[in-house]
C-alpha cells in the first residue's frame, strides 16, 4: 500500500505531459479565385492554377526560382502554354495570346520561404 500512495502522490506532483502543438502551417492559396485573371496569393512551391479561356490559354503556372548569370537572384515564374516571364520583386508582366484578353501580373514580394504575387486580369 505504500508504493500505491507513494506512486500517486507523485502523479499529483508531477506537471502534466501535453502533446506538442503542429507547427502552423502556411494557408493554401484559394487558386480557385484565380480563374477570372484577378486574384493576390502567397506560395512557397510552385502553384497551378486554371484560367479562363478568353485569355487564349487556361492554365498558368508559378514558381519561384533561382536565376543565375547575370541576375543571381530568386525570380518569379509564371508560364502558360507558349509563354513564360522571369520577374523580379516589383516587376510586372503580362500574357496576351492572339486578339484576346490580356492577363497581368505583379511580383509584390520575394522571401526565402517563397512570393506574393498579384494577378490582376
Amino acid at each position: 500500500m505504500a508504493i500505491t500512495a507513494l506512486t500517486l502522490a507523485c502523479a499529483m506532483v508531477a506537471p502534466p505531459v501535453l502533446a506538442a502543438a503542429p507547427a502552423a502551417a502556411a494557408a493554401k492559396p484559394n487558386l480557385r479565385a484565380c480563374y477570372d485573371g484577378k486574384c493576390k496569393f502567397t506560395f512557397t512551391r510552385a502553384v497551378s492554377f486554371r484560367v479562363s479561356s478568353a485569355y487564349g490559354f487556361t492554365s498558368v503556372r508559378v514558381s519561384k526560382e533561382y536565376m543565375g548569370g547575370i541576375f543571381n537572384q530568386d525570380m518569379v515564374v509564371v508560364r502558360a502554354p507558349g509563354l513564360t516571364s522571369s520577374l523580379g520583386e516589383g516587376a510586372r508582366g503580362e500574357f496576351r495570346s492572339g486578339n484576346k484578353r490580356t492577363l497581368n501580373f505583379r511580383v509584390l514580394s520575394i522571401t526565402d520561404g517563397g512570393a506574393t504575387i498579384r494577378f490582376e486580369g
